[in-house]
């Protein structure tokens, strides 16, 4: 469905767009990428239709992220990922793009008493990054009702693999065992997430851009079968590594998230994945952090 068919990414030099890049040229896309450095490209409207001229479809992944930075960089983040997304748009009318497929994220929903989480449970972000991708949300849907712009949403529940950057919990847990050290713990580590494995993050994105029943459509995209601890996945990478190093355990105040924002439990309902584009998740954790190890010792 997308031979020959020209697609941008925005952030397509980030983790997940780095990975959607080269599947998508696997199915014979014409992709073309660009990224932002500190936002500057995506807040110039002109650059952005020179880019966009000629693509059919647009998958927007470009925006500030990390709870830290953005909490520490609050305007900035509202302006690159608000803004961003409205240029975004505009070049989109302006070019003809048919269709655009949004990287939203599960920090949309806070902390929700009822998992796992539907699409259609009231979003309660407790960071700058979280409110920003409902604006992003509200703006598609607007788009799409005043000038008939077909979108889908996705949003991502934890995703990991090989080249993300080891900020994020399981490569950093990964990289301290390599490197001999105990993972560290926030709090008790009782804190519990779905990870999902790359290959299925992107799966998942493609299926919403190719499926016409996706238009207008909101979607989580992650992998409900094997929620985990932080306590129990920094055991699980070092029993998959065969070192048994222990474990540190620190205060809320010396993490990216104080303990009043930080959320507790977070575990997708993909059903309405399964049910409309057929999206199963197929990668175990375990095989994909001995995947994510690989990795990580090929770079040492």
């Amino acid at each position: 469905m997308i031979k020959d068919k020209k697609i941008l990414i925005t952030g397509g030099k980030g983790f997940i767009g780095k990975h959607l890049s080269e599947f998508l040229c696997g199915k014979g896309g014409a992709v073309k990428t660009f990224d932002i450095k500190d936002g500057n490209n995506i807040l110039d409207k002109e650059y952005l239709i020179d880019v966009m001229r000629g693509c059919d479809y647009v998958i927007h992944m470009a925006s500030m992220l990390g709870v830290g930075k953005t909490e520490k960089e609050k305007i900035k983040t509202l302006d690159v990922n608000i803004l961003g997304m409205k240029n975004v748009l505009d070049a989109c009318i302006t070019t003809g793009v048919k269709k655009i497929v949004f990287s939203s994220s599960s920090e949309v929903y806070g902390e929700q008493m009822r998992q796992p989480i539907e699409e259609t449970a009231q979003v309660s972000p407790k960071s700058a990054y979280g409110v920003t991708k409902i604006v992003c949300e509200e703006y598609l849907k607007a788009y799409k009702y005043e000038h008939n712009l077909d979108y889908s949403i996705v949003r991502y529940f934890n995703a990991y693999g090989p080249r993300q950057n080891n900020n994020f919990v399981l490569p950093r847990f990964i990289n301290m065992v390599l490197n001999c050290e105990k993972p560290t713990l926030y709090g008790r580590g009782s804190q519990i997430r779905s990870f999902c494995y790359i290959d299925d993050i992107v799966n998942g994105t493609y299926l919403a851009l190719t499926n016409e029943k996706a238009n207008g459509e909101v979607f989580n995209i992650g992998n409900n079968k094997e929620p985990i601890s932080m306590r129990d996945l920094a055991l699980t990478i070092m029993d998959v590594y065969g070192r048994n190093l222990g474990l540190t355990q620190v205060n809320f105040d010396k993490s990216d998230r104080k303990k009043s924002r930080e959320i507790f439990v977070r575990i997708p309902d993909i059903s309405k994945a399964k049910n409309i584009l057929g999206y199963e998740p197929k990668i175990a954790l375990r095989d994909g952090i001995k995947k994510t190890i690989e990795y990580w010792e090929g770079m040492v």
